[in-house]
């Protein structure tokens, strides 16, 4: 198996949370403050294996408007804005994510929920429920906006959850051979827990239940291949999946790999792009970084860049 699924894949814990933010809020300015000031916050507490954030496109005319019996359009008030993707090794690595920083400083932190969040909704994804089928994808992890066509497909069920669930990961295996899907990850959401939630102190904006989802896939084509092209012929889809909402994906960003933060996790995106824009190298340096960030730089490298 390549590395860099395996190591994507030793996460046996993941809290997916989608949402959009208040109506107020430039979307752009949101976006670049989740992305600079809230993730590197994130991204050096403990516990984490890996945390990426994706931004979404506007839905707009739907790619999949083939699709017999099943929904894929999305009222422009219900369209998902981001995805923040974190990912635990196990329950200890969890609880040790829960427990620090300390009430005070989380406080903070999580102000910024209140800050930019209209509604947003954490689903957990357990075990094998959460899986990486194919990445052949560069850089890895992702940094920035995806050099091939990228989706966050988003899921509601028709089936009964074990038939619906065998079947999306039967698809998923089938379209991971396919020469034309360049990364393929699936997510299957339990019901979201909001009382566990809370207790994470956590505020609660829950999306009403009709508009929540059962199942994520991350997906990147290759260039000059078929979303609809994917979809077409599978005579059973519309018994399995009521609602299929693929959102484009504008950007990605890796903030915390392999249970460390990356260098846009530290020093932020901005300072990352210009790094790697002149080659920067020197600023990569291990003994530079930790002088600079503390302990939990330590072990940072830069991730592989595309060329």
């Amino acid at each position: 198996m390549n590395t860099l699924i395996a190591i994507e894949n030793r996460a046996q814990i993941c809290r997916v949370t989608c949402g959009w933010k208040l109506p107020h809020l430039p979307l752009e300015a949101v976006l670049r403050y989740w992305r600079d000031v809230h993730s590197p916050s994130i991204a050096r507490r403990p516990g984490i294996w890996e945390y990426r954030h994706f931004q979404l496109e506007p839905l707009g005319p739907s790619l999949l408007d083939a699709l017999a019996g099943i929904d894929t359009a999305c009222p422009a008030h219900a369209q998902l804005m981001w995805i923040s993707d974190v990912r635990y090794h196990d329950d200890d690595a969890l609880a040790a994510f829960s427990a620090s920083p300390s009430p005070t400083v989380r406080a903070s932190m999580l102000a910024d929920i209140d800050l930019i969040v209209d509604q947003s909704t954490t689903y957990r994804v357990i075990g094998d429920n959460g899986h990486t089928f194919a990445d052949r994808t560069l850089p890895s992890p992702p940094q920035g906006p995806p050099p091939a066509p990228t989706f966050a497909i988003f899921v509601r069920r028709r089936s009964d959850e074990p038939g619906f669930r065998s079947f999306l990961n039967a698809l998923c295996e089938r379209w991971a051979d396919g020469h034309e899907v360049q990364r393929l990850r699936l997510s299957l959401f339990e019901t979201p827990d909001m009382a566990a939630e809370q207790a994470s102190g956590y505020p609660v904006k829950t999306h009403p239940v009709d508009r929540q989802y059962q199942a994520w896939i991350d997906l990147t084509l290759a260039s000059g291949a078929s979303l609809a092209g994917l979809f077409a012929e599978i005579p059973d889809l519309a018994d399995h999946c009521a609602a299929i909402h693929a959102f484009p994906v504008r950007a990605v960003y890796t903030s915390n790999r392999g249970g460390k933060p990356t260098l846009v996790g530290l020093r932020g995106y901005p300072a990352y792009e210009a790094l790697v824009g002149i080659s920067g190298y020197n600023q990569t340096d291990p003994d530079l970084l930790e002088w600079m960030y503390g302990e939990v730089a330590r072990g940072v490298r830069l991730e592989p860049v595309a060329s």
